[in-house]
């Protein structure tokens, strides 16, 4: 559109494309920066920004778009930021060119022949002073195009629709932050205490190390395969210590250096296109508390400066972060990591000086291959944890099933998984079961290589295989008859110690004699 002027059906035009830009954009973040573009196109002109105010009531372009696209850093600050502070401070829109008398020096300096700023007034902002108001500027650089007065009616339509958008984004993102810190409070569901997660014999040698340095200011790095409760006994040793809040932050998620640092280190309101406002950081948020690193092997080279920054002197910059002097913040480092650090560090993966500085307490978890006697109480740890309300407990079978020679490729996770499963099936065969027993587990799920049962034969041999299935059948419940009978006649017929002796529930027993038709 290269008219100077323009009349009501182009605007309309313009105003019905940019009401289209935002119903298709939906909760897209650049749904802003569409509506500048066609504002830039419809006008044309040369710059479209959204300013809000940060916390200082300073000016901050959050969106800055041109006939390119998104505005350089250095072009950003190529704008009359006198009509932007005349706006904010009058709460009235201003029209500027250069041949009114008294246009501000910046326009003649950098070549801008006509400007339009409007106030933005999203409905989150309005509560504050006039300072707090959002401005939509707009420039021309090019002497043959005026911003007359319906540019300017134009450019107030846009505004008021821009004031919904960055109204609903503001909501939504403090909605979203308050969610964060409130799950970071929460810090997950409960864990068992250190002192019970130390208890087991195969755990002295770290509970000797821990014992020591629980309470200090040492970092502690934790070593181990995956699923071996790194996190879990992480958190209990930031508890111990009397450390609170304990933040957890999952490292490896991006490589992007801004996402890294924004979610490390929190934002300012501006640092990137989008930023409506201010954002805590993990490291903040655990302020005066612990910050459990997970998986540290994950964060990229190129980040591993910051983080490295921050162990070393306590100190970090949002990003975005303009003032002199670092924010600074006392936490606990916890560092955990299933992969190979000393490869990593050879390989040059991993700064050794990282290391050194995380390294204050290096822990090893044993896996849970190395714990196989251990294997029943914690698996009854498991059931106590995951159902507080009912006693439960093992019968012999089971315990003496799972303390077998299983690999445990999963670890500590692996055999949460598994007695969750056989909870479930316990709970099918009797709704009251307070027991796991051995006919509850699956042995694939104890070890993943564990065969299959063989898959039904076919062709003309079916009947056979099945007449043979059958008089094995037969043969092995007279087997368990004459047992389950044996058992009941040594305990005068009670039912309860019967089960014990053979170790299983009780209600398996039951369950057992009526299909066998026992007399009990």
């Amino acid at each position: 559109m290269a008219s100077p002027s323009h009349s009501g059906a182009e605007q309309w035009a313009v105003l019905r494309q940019v009401i289209d830009r935002i119903t298709a954009a939906g909760d897209r973040d650049d749904v802003v920066d569409d509506v500048l573009d066609a504002l830039v196109a419809a006008v044309p002109a040369d710059r479209a920004v959204v300013f809000l105010s940060d916390d200082s009531g300073a000016a901050v372009a959050i969106h800055a778009r041109g006939r390119g696209g998104a505005l350089a850093a250095d072009e950003r600050e190529e704008l009359s930021r006198t009509i932007v502070r005349q706006v904010q401070s009058e709460a009235r829109t201003v029209r500027w060119e250069r041949t009114v008398r008294g246009a501000p020096a910046s326009m003649m300096e950098l070549g801008i022949c006509g400007a339009v700023a409007v106030p933005l007034r999203p409905i989150a902002l309005t509560a504050g002073a006039r300072g707090d108001l959002g401005v939509l500027y707009l420039d021309v650089r090019d002497p043959g195009r005026r911003l007359d007065e319906a540019v300017v009616e134009l450019c107030e339509a846009v505004a008021a629709l821009l004031a919904v958008v960055l109204d609903r984004a503001t909501r939504l993102d403090r909605a979203r932050d308050s969610l964060r810190q409130t799950l970071v409070a929460a810090a997950g569901p409960p864990v068992p205490t250190l002192a019970a997660l130390l208890a087991p014999p195969s755990m002295a040698a770290i509970r000797a190390e821990l014992e020591l340095t629980a309470a200090s200011e040492l970092p502690i790095l934790l070593l181990g395969e995956t699923g071996t409760g790194k996190t879990m006994l992480a958190r209990a040793i930031a508890v111990a210590s009397g450390r609170t809040p304990v933040v957890r932050a999952t490292l490896g998620n991006a490589d992007d250096l801004n996402t890294i640092t924004s979610e490390l280190f929190g934002h300012e309101r501006g640092s990137y296109s989008g930023a409506l406002g201010r954002r805590a950081g993990l490291v903040e948020l655990a302020d005066g508390g612990a910050l459990i690193l997970d998986e540290i092997l994950n964060l990229p080279p190129h980040a591993q400066q910051l983080l490295l920054d921050f162990a070393q002197f306590g100190s970090y910059r949002p990003l975005g972060w303009a003032q002199a002097e670092p924010r600074h913040a006392r936490v606990r480092l916890i560092g955990a990591t299933n992969g190979d650090l000393p490869a990593a560090m050879a390989s040059g993966r991993f700064r050794a000086d990282l290391y050194h500085r995380l390294a204050g307490v290096v822990v090893t978890v044993p896996p849970l291959r190395a714990r196989a006697a251990e294997v029943p109480a914690l698996a009854e740890s498991t059931l106590r944890r995951i159902d507080p309300a009912r006693p439960w407990a093992l019968t012999l079978a089971a315990r003496r099933l799972v303390s077998g020679p299983w690999p445990w490729p999963g670890n500590l996770r692996q055999l949460d998984a598994v007695i969750q499963r056989a909870r479930l099936r316990a709970l099918v065969e009797d709704p009251d079961a307070v027991t796991v027993d051995a006919a509850h587990l699956d042995r694939r799920e104890l070890d993943p290589a564990e065969p299959a049962p063989a898959a039904p034969e076919t062709g003309a041999d079916l009947g056979a295989t099945y007449a043979a299935i059958t008089g094995a059948r037969a043969g092995l419940d007279a087997r368990e008859r004459a047992v389950i009978e044996q058992a009941l006649a040594a305990h005068d017929g009670v039912v309860a110690r019967a089960a014990q002796a053979l170790g299983m529930a009780r209600t398996s027993l039951l369950s057992r004699i009526q299909t066998l038709r026992i007399k009990a």
